[in-house]
């Protein structure tokens, strides 16, 4: 909205007629009428000014209760209704639908709430609800007697989206958005698509092979024609609200072009080698590589940080693919919606000293995610752990649980709610692949919930899986056999124990991606105290994010297993697509206005709004973004000198509001 729109909404006087409202008080059954005199209640209300109509029916809701409303406009002249029943949230919208199918905007509709905030917190006192119900319906009417015309508009949307991430919830959105036709450009920071999924050995619950499931997805987003993938690639700005995003994105070169045969030629002249990330360190790779055989994109890429520029790559490529000019790239789209699929990090167990995760003679000590890399068909691990030359294997397995998780000293409370099943499934791969040892895993509590994975647990538990109640303190080294030791009290003896281990494996925790907070700060998301991209509502709107047009999935949101990802992140695909696919975003100007009169340019009212929904220009000029605001009305309380006012919330409004609640004194700031 521009200065002079607002100036201009300000200035505005109400040209409507004297206001003429009609007062309904439900009975709800007996839940209101049970404890409030209804009929005392719809009387008094009559005497109130502007009055015209006053009544009490047994279930507003109802088709006759919505028919009084409607016919009161009809025959009457009602311009304003007031309905005391049950909350806003549970009826509102009935009442305001049914006004404005007979002409009536729908915000000159008043809900009170008489239910939850009167009968059903005063049984015991049938008197005092009645009188408290008496004053919440003038507050009603007072309130309903300054409501304002709302007017909706339709804003066309650019009918593309922008998906970033591409894990297995990047994937399946990006997927989706294009099977309705939306066009698709879909962003990845790694060299390759598909996560941590394709890093993995075996699925829970049902045990069945990553890339077989995974595989179909990657090779069709990689080949749809309605999607762009580009990979090495992030965001480096955000401009524009819910319908219209203008996203700039940078593509780091990989010096290695489209025509690449994926031969390996280069990989094998060059004399580099360095820990696999994608091995999670357990194996070396080339300064010029594939992360792995399936890779998508299967061209290769070079790492410039560790190439030492010898050219070898270059003068064996028998297609000459490897161009070490190649620059990095910044692209423009234009979106209507954005979906943040940007996953999850293992966290990392170097911090808690005790366990010994990455010191030096520790490498027996590994996390779930670098067991599954060792357990793999497909691994190119050379360890010495799993896969020792003279043939032996380990005897003695520990697995410890809740490591970087469900423990404040690390900062981490929350349950990550998939280590437990990630860690059963493993111990019974372990157990079943290698019968003569004995794997044993330390836990709080398990936790298994959903269905077949109970079965898990208790499929493991018969082939013979310890389990010990009791988080570890420590492991520690024998200096004389070089065994480990891992120091656990078990909880439900209150045994003290000392477990051998020739391998321990730490359960580490979900914890946010690397760059969560730019990547955040860029998009104008909130991130929760975790340190996720928080959602809307958790309950109701749990792939919203706080911004408009842009939705969660998968694991930004939180922890959560690969189904729940998948999941989550058709979610977010339908509702980014819905209003792309209808073309127009339908939004209620329910906006404040800017009295520039009053307004000191103290960017108050910016700092607390949510949606990033307040915009200001090179001459310190605010405005309201019409598209992205939420109504939530922070911007209000946080301005000194009254200048931003809600329309239907302002503080006129509210004050007559409030003065029949308040023995008939009501302060707000002046």
């Amino acid at each position: 909205m521009t200065k002079a729109n607002n100036e201009a909404n300000v200035s505005e006087l109400e040209t409507e007629e004297e206001p003429r409202i009609a007062v309904f008080v439900c009975h709800c059954g007996h839940n209101i009428a049970g404890t409030v005199d209804v009929e005392k209640v719809a009387e008094s209300a009559k005497d109130l000014p502007n009055v015209v109509k006053a009544e009490h029916y047994m279930f507003m809701c109802s088709k006759t209760g919505v028919k009084m409303l409607q016919d009161s406009i009809k025959e009457l002249g009602v311009n304003r209704t007031v309905v005391a029943s049950c909350s806003k949230l549970q009826h509102g919208r009935t009442f305001a639908k049914a006004i404005e199918e007979v002409g009536l905007n729908k915000h000159k509709h008043q809900q009170v709430n008489v239910r939850e905030f009167c009968s059903w917190v005063h049984k015991n006192d049938k008197e005092g609800a009645t009188q408290k119900a008496i004053q919440l319906v003038e507050a009603g009417v007072n309130r309903a007697r300054k409501l304002e015309d709302v007017e909706t508009r339709k804003i066309p949307t650019t009918k593309a989206a922008l998906v970033i991430g591409a894990g297995v919830a990047g994937l399946r959105a990006a997927n989706d958005l294009a099977e309705l036709g939306v066009p698709v450009t879909l962003i990845e920071k790694n060299s390759t698509i598909g996560g941590h999924m394709t890093q993995l050995n075996k699925t829970f619950p049902t045990l069945e092979c990553p890339q077989c499931s995974i595989s179909p997805l990657t090779n069709g987003v990689a080949n749809h024609p309605l999607i762009d993938l580009y990979t090495l690639a992030q965001v480096k700005n955000v401009e524009g609200s819910m319908g219209n995003f203008t996203v700039e994105f940078e593509i780091k070169p990989r010096y290695v072009h489209d025509n690449c045969t994926s031969c390996g030629e280069c990989s094998s002249v060059c004399p580099i080698e360095v820990p696999s990330e994608w091995d999670k360190g357990m194996s070396m790779r080339k300064a010029i590589y594939k992360a792995y055989p399936q890779a998508i994109p299967s061209t290769f890429v070079r790492d410039k940080q560790t190439c030492i520029g010898c050219n070898s790559c270059i003068n064996v490529c028998p297609v000459q693919a490897v161009d070490f000019s190649m620059k990095t790239e910044k692209k423009t789209v234009n979106v209507g919606s954005i979906v943040v699929a940007a996953g999850f990090n293992e966290y990392d167990p170097s911090e808690i000293e005790p366990y010994h995760y990455g010191q030096d003679g520790y490498d027996d000590v590994i996390t779930q995610l670098q067991l599954e890399r060792m357990l793999s068909p497909t691994s190119i691990t050379n360890s010495e752990v799993l896969r020792p030359s003279d043939g032996r294997i380990p005897k003695n397995i520990v697995m410890i649980q809740c490591v970087g998780s469900r423990n404040d000293q690390v900062g981490n409370a929350y349950c990550t709610g998939v280590c437990c099943k990630f860690a059963i499934k493993n111990a019974r791969i372990l157990k079943e692949n290698y019968p003569n040892s004995n794997v044993t895993i330390c836990y709080i509590d398990v936790r298994t919930p959903g269905l077949n994975f109970e079965e898990l647990y208790k499929s493991a538990q018969e082939i013979g899986v310890r389990f010990i109640r009791g988080r570890p303190s420590e492991i520690l080294r024998n200096p004389l056999t070089g065994e480990l030791r891992v120091i656990v009290e078990d909880t439900l003896s209150m045994t003290p124990l000392q477990l051998k281990g020739d391998l321990v494996v730490l359960s580490a925790a979900m914890v946010p991606p690397e760059g969560i907070g730019p990547l955040g700060s860029r998009l104008h998301v909130l991130r929760s105290k975790e340190g996720f991209l928080k959602e809307f509502h958790i309950k109701m709107n749990p792939t919203l994010s706080s911004k408009g047009g842009i939705y969660l999935a998968g694991a930004i949101q939180g922890p959560k297993d690969i189904s729940e990802s998948v999941a989550h992140a058709g979610g977010a695909a339908a509702l980014a697509a819905a209003h792309l696919v209808k073309g127009y975003i339908e939004k209620e100007m329910l906006i404040p206005k800017i009295d520039y009169s009053l307004c000191i340019s103290c960017g108050l009212c910016k700092t607390v709004c949510a949606p990033a929904a307040i915009d200001v220009d090179q001459d310190r000029v605010y405005s309201v973004n019409e598209v992205a605001c939420k109504s939530c009305g922070m911007c209000m309380p946080a301005c000194p000198t009254g200048a931003i006012q809600l329309i239907n919330f302002s503080d006129d409004q509210l004050r007559d509001e409030i003065i029949p609640l308040s023995g008939g004194e009501a302060h707000c700031h002046d």
